[in-house]
């Protein structure tokens, strides 16, 4: 049976318990989640020394995942095979699975994770006769904000929308690395705290003044003296604002300023639904119509993928760095 992570989480309390499950998809966060639950909640802790195994999917076989699954507890209920990273099994084996679905051990919870794509389809189809699968899908880049913002919630924090974006502009949709960045700031603030500038400023490292947010709200002001001085900036802390993030977050910028332009009823709620964002950005986006009109911006996205092919090394003069990569973007997307 096909289920969400809300419904596997929910089963879990409950004692409701399948005998395989198959955690499959391009999402690694909920798929480790999932597995974290079984490793830390299926049995006590004077059960797992001999009805726990953990097995990674490098050193494995589909043989040693089944011969552990026919043995029978002891001094147990259940035994749990947990087997992480299993994307690396070799694909020609796992049809030795077919005989064991045929009558699996109640007794042995096989729990596989198949992370960053999805196994074969009728794999999946077998399965779900006599397990349960979970395909964890990647979020659109458009609905991470609103994610980063539930999941502060789901912890005890608040969170307002500038500071959503801020974080995800700077972390990109990499929700294990969000989540991991968050429970840092849990540790440091209070019960509904809410999370301010400064916070993230002093726990994750973005700066409150240096950041490709304020590039953005610069450039569609056209800044000129504050764009400046955050290139500036970037160009002195590489580490911190690589060329690789920036590029991607202006070219998605400014699409979104062109679908804007494309709208015939310009108001905020008919941006906000065009542009799938919250209507706390739409004020922003509606001043850059202000300075660029829709000829500009094609101009400026065929801009963005250029630069961003020369920092790839592609058509570029030699010693040109990264700084001066994003200096030349900048000055072409002002003038």
């Amino acid at each position: 049976m096909t289920k969400k992570y809300e419904q596997i989480v929910s089963d879990l309390k409950n004692d409701i318990i399948s005998p395989i499950y198959i955690l499959t998809g391009d999402e690694p966060l909920y798929i480790d989640q999932i597995a974290n639950i079984f490793e830390h909640s299926l049995l006590d802790e004077s059960e797992k020394d001999f009805n726990q195994v953990l097995f990674y999917g490098r050193d494995i076989t589909i043989d040693d995942i089944l011969a552990n699954a026919k043995q029978y507890p002891l001094m147990a209920q259940r035994r749990l095979i947990l087997v992480r990273e299993a994307q690396d099994i070799e694909k020609k084996d796992w049809f030795k699975f077919d005989k064991y679905f045929e009558a699996p051990i109640p007794t042995s919870i096989i729990v596989i994770c198949y992370k960053y794509k999805t196994i074969e389809k009728a794999f999946l189809k077998k399965v779900d006769k006599v397990g349960v699968v979970f395909e964890s899908k990647k979020l659109y880049d458009s609905a991470i904000p609103q994610w980063t913002i539930n999941y502060a919630k789901s912890i005890g924090l608040k969170m307002n929308p500038h500071i959503s974006q801020l974080i995800t502009e700077y972390l990109g949709n990499n929700l294990e690395k969000i989540e991991n960045e968050l429970s840092k700031l849990k540790l440091n603030l209070k019960e509904g705290e809410e999370i301010t500038i400064n916070h993230i400023e002093e726990h994750i490292g973005i700066s409150k003044y240096y950041n490709v947010f304020e590039l953005q709200k610069a450039l569609s002001n056209k800044d000129i003296l504050t764009a400046n001085k955050i290139i500036n900036y970037f160009e002195n802390n590489p580490k911190e604002n690589p060329i690789q993030l920036i590029f991607p977050s202006l070219f998605s910028y400014f699409s979104k300023i062109l679908i804007a332009s494309q709208v015939k009823e310009r108001t905020a709620p008919k941006i906000a639904e065009a542009l799938g964002i919250n209507q706390y950005f739409v004020r922003e986006y509606m001043s850059a119509l202000n300075f660029y009109n829709s000829d500009k911006l094609f101009q400026i996205i065929s801009l963005i993928r250029e630069y961003d092919l020369k920092s790839k090394g592609l058509d570029i003069a030699p010693n040109v760095t990264n700084g001066d990569l994003l200096k030349e973007l900048t000055f072409k997307i002002l003038h």
